[in-house]
């Protein structure tokens, strides 16, 4: 029998609030990850943590490796950005993307992480060029899947078709539970009231997230219903998150994704008093998880801070480490 399992961790990206309080140095969150016991795989964003990335020193990067190693660690994935348009009215070239990325590579390999997070959208020709620096560096560069994007999505389809084609193992996806989501987090629909959205919008809103339309149509929907209402833009961007950030795959889809996957995101907004996710099926995930014997990583990835100021990061992710050791013992 396969015992293999999943590697639980976290993203530091989970302790926004904390971070951006300055409340810590990069060393003490690191700390505090285990001292709560929330490791051993952690997760970092490059842009959010290391000063000067996508460039990291060779002294940097060992001081780094020294400090994960000081409290039993282990480097998960390491999060970039495309940034094609990071220069105003102007995209980088296809010289300077790769050259870009190839740096964060580099970055990921000096520091240990195994696995580069980077974006769908520059498409499968580019991921075709990064494979050789990808192979080179024995680092596995993978675009994040979160919502809308999932498993039998036009941009999903092309990219895996490209991977077999390419036949690379350091090709691959980083899939995001917020694709696989059986319903918006309530936090969600309470913050729209709180803005002022009337209860009639919410349900309209409610009713198309439920639908299945192709996600076009979903937007042409919401924008319909919306231009009956008045209410700002900041109320109606509100409004489409809930097609962005939210999607509603199958969860059976992530079956297709696990063979080209090292590391998921573990999206979630709360784990509740009965130690479950109400919005994200995770016993089915982690069902599925098993079954197919994923043996990858999984950071606990709280996005719960876009919905609230309090600082409670630490506390939420230890809940969803015990809702996921659970389901991984079940």
């Amino acid at each position: 029998m396969n015992t293999q399992k999943p590697i639980l961790g976290s993203t530091l990206y989970s302790f926004t609030h904390e971070w951006k309080s300055r409340l810590y140095t990069l060393e003490q969150i690191i700390e505090k990850i285990a001292e709560k016991n929330i490791g051993p795989a952690v997760e970092i964003v490059g842009f959010q943590s290391f000063r000067g990335f996508p460039d990291v020193s060779d002294e940097y990067a060992e001081n780094f490796k020294a400090v994960m190693e000081k409290y039993n660690l282990i480097p998960s994935c390491l999060g970039g950005n495309s940034d094609v348009g990071r220069r105003p009215g102007k995209d980088m070239t296809e010289e300077e993307i790769i050259s870009y990325i190839e740096r964060q590579v580099i970055s990921a390999k000096k520091l240990g992480f195994p696995v580069l997070r980077i974006q769908a959208f520059i498409g499968p020709d580019m991921f075709e060029k990064l494979a050789p620096i990808a192979e080179k560096a024995e680092v596995q560069i993978g675009p994040e899947l979160h919502a809308p994007l999932a498993a039998g999505h036009p941009v999903v389809d092309a990219l895996m078709e490209r991977y077999e084609k390419v036949g690379s193992p350091f090709l691959g996806f980083v899939p995001d539970f917020s694709s696989v989501m059986t319903q918006p987090p309530e936090i969600h629909w309470t913050n729209l009231r709180n803005s002022g959205v009337p209860e009639s919008l919410i349900e309209i809103a409610q009713n198309t997230w439920h639908s299945n339309k192709p996600a076009d149509d979903k937007f042409a929907t919401l924008r319909k219903a919306v231009s009956s209402f008045n209410v700002s833009g900041a109320v109606m961007g509100a409004l489409n998150r809930t097609l962005t950030m939210f999607g509603n795959m199958n969860v059976e889809g992530l079956r297709a994704l696990i063979p080209y996957t090292k590391h998921i995101h573990g999206k979630f907004y709360h784990v509740n008093e009965d130690s479950l996710e109400p919005s994200i099926p995770y016993p089915e995930i982690f069902q599925i998880l098993k079954e197919e014997n994923f043996s990858g990583t999984i950071s606990a990835e709280w996005e719960g801070h876009a919905f609230t100021k309090e600082m409670v990061g630490f506390e939420e992710v230890q809940a969803w480490h015990a809702m996921c050791g659970r389901l991984l013992a079940d």
